[in-house]
């Protein structure tokens, strides 16, 4: 009996002991789960108030979405990022300025013309960098381009790249684009055979040889190459894959990661950028050793070393010739082959510029344009213009601020290291500023109307003393194609192009998703026949036109009845 008494009490505080047990490490679950909540809680709400900061000084923002801000949505990697630049710009009042998130950190998205011309020009010293990469540990090349450098050492690297890109330097250089040009022409008639051209690729030959050559005495013959490595490696660099994204996310959010992820043996640097360093690092190398000389931008580059001024290093050589051949490329062929689509598809504005592409060339004697002529151009220049009011060569401009600073006329104030956005994309297309916005219609560069174009409404290379210093070289890369094709050839549209052409939405840049096929139809006649049957088609509409046509009549009769005297 007294053994069962036993069993049972101790049975008893076995299962009080048991229920304890288990009280207790349900109330322990219980307490993590509260303390998990509590801390789950507390993250959330600072993540919330990180995001409620414009909100705060009264500035209209996107909702944006939990820790990483729009930095999908402005990267292009959730959207195309020219979608997002127009909710923001029309619904969120970045027509003035509007805020946004780079994950948490806030930046400012500013519109108005005034305010731009405060940023970029005004109050440069509170903007004089650029937003960067912390490529050192990474990518040292890359952190020595000019586009990334900051402070002293942009400033260094300025003032002896800046010299190369003077008018008298290029005017040096017409000869040479000329003799491309020419070369460009001849394959395109060879392509027009063949039916519709992808213009795209075409004009990138052009360029990336122009470039090479002239800028850096690099003979890669892309117009003849069927591989042409050049051009196919330069379109690579900017193609935006997923590996690509995650990589540049990883330096925005953690550039320590990206240093270690970097000695594990995941390479930062393209193979695409590798391929550029070794071309540029061999021919620097090649001049060093025998002494040969072109007078290009790589040489001045090094004779500012030679004559023991402050120079810059090789590295810091190689990476503005790789820079200079990258951003070249890329822009130059773009806006050429976009000013071809869009004057296949307005032919009215196509024979206005074959008009004064003829007329000067019959005003000068043996039919040689200078470089000052070609520039000067007005009807050229506006098409040009125009093109890049479409499309710019810079679809957004981004500056970090500095040191504090607070917009005119508001309490809003910038810290050190928030950034600023300027979408010239929007700008360029906004109907307070461009009547019939969306219309290709180069009249507005011409005269009178060039005159009333609204000051920093147009930012295609953009402004001030961090804006492209390679303006003029593309400018008259460009005005060069189009002189030599317009003159030899008529481009029209294609059954395989659409209108407009589509954006790749993968691509920071403005590039083509399916590129851009026109068809091209030599002159078989010749120009003077060609001209005479657009005026007919295409009678002059403005009083620049009506000039060139009164003046092209003129010439042309005349040298009818010469021959007519000739033959009698």
């Amino acid at each position: 009996m007294k053994t069962r008494s036993a069993i049972q009490s101790f049975s008893l505080r076995s299962l009080a002991l048991g229920i304890v047990m288990l009280a207790g490490a349900a109330s322990g679950y219980v307490l993590t789960a509260v303390l998990l909540l509590c801390a789950s809680s507390l993250l959330l709400r600072y993540l919330q108030d990180k995001h409620a900061h414009w909100r705060t000084l009264g500035v209209p923002s996107p909702p944006a979405t939990l820790l990483v801000g729009h930095t999908l949505r402005r990267l292009g990697l959730s959207m195309p990022f020219m979608t997002f630049f127009d909710e923001m710009y029309n619904d969120y009042n970045g027509r003035d300025f509007c805020g946004y998130y780079d994950f948490l950190k806030p930046g400012l998205f500013i519109g108005n013309p005034e305010l731009i011309k405060s940023i970029l020009v005004k109050d440069f010293e509170h903007f004089s960098d650029r937003r960067t990469f912390d490529l050192g540990k990474v990518n040292p090349i890359a952190n020595d381009m000019l586009t990334n450098a900051t402070g002293a050492h942009w400033r260094l690297i300025r003032s002896v790249v800046s010299p190369a890109f003077t008018a008298t330097k290029t005017r040096r250089l017409l000869p040479l684009m000329a003799q491309r040009a020419a070369h460009l022409t001849r394959l395109a008639m060879e392509e027009a055979t063949k039916g519709p051209v992808e213009a795209r690729a075409l004009c990138g030959r052009y360029t990336m040889d122009s470039i090479a050559s002239c800028a850096f005495g690099i003979e890669c013959e892309a117009l003849s190459s069927d591989a042409a490595a050049f051009p196919k490696m330069a379109a690579k660099i900017f193609q935006l894959s997923p590996a690509r994204a995650l990589k540049i996310v990883t330096l925005l959010v953690a550039p320590k990661l990206a240093q270690v992820v970097h000695k594990l043996g995941i390479d930062f640097t393209s193979p695409e950028f590798h391929f550029f360093r070794h071309v540029v690092s061999h021919t620097l190398r090649m001049r060093e050793e025998s002494g040969i000389r072109r007078g290009d931008f790589l040489d001045l580059m090094m004779e500012t070393k030679a004559n023991g001024k402050e120079g810059l290093s090789d590295n810091t050589m190689a990476a503005q010739a790789i820079l200079f051949l990258l951003a070249g490329y890329d822009n130059t062929a773009n806006t050429l082959s976009l000013a071809l689509y869009l004057l296949a598809h307005h032919p009215e504005a196509q024979a206005t510029l074959r008009r004064e592409l003829a007329f000067a060339k019959l005003s000068r004697n043996g039919g040689e344009l200078t470089h000052d002529h070609i520039m000067e151009l007005p009807y050229l220049d506006a098409v040009v213009s125009e093109t890049l009011r479409l499309y710019p060569a810079a679809p957004v401009i981004e500056r970090i601020c500095t040191k504090q600073y607070t917009i005119g006329g508001t309490s809003v104030t910038l810290e050190r290291g928030q950034p600023v956005i300027i979408p010239v994309w929007n700008v360029h297309r906004d109907p307070r500023h461009w009547t019939d916005p969306l219309t290709f219609k180069p009249e507005r560069f011409v005269g009178r109307a060039k005159d009333s174009i609204i000051p920093y409404s147009y930012l295609p290379f953009g402004q001030g003393p961090r804006s492209c210093i390679g303006l003029r070289f593309a400018l008259l890369g460009i005005k060069v194609g189009l002189l030599h094709l317009l003159t030899a050839m008529e481009v029209k549209q294609s059954s395989s192009s659409v209108y407009p052409v589509p954006l790749d939405p993968k691509v920071l840049t403005l590039q083509p998703k399916d590129g851009i096929y026109v068809d091209l139809k030599p002159l078989e006649a010749g120009i003077q026949d060609a001209i005479k049957g657009e005026i007919d088609r295409y009678p002059p509409s403005g009083s620049y036109d009506k000039g060139l046509v009164r003046e092209l009549e003129m010439f042309y009769a005349t040298e009818d009845s010469n021959t007519i005297l000739k033959t009698s």
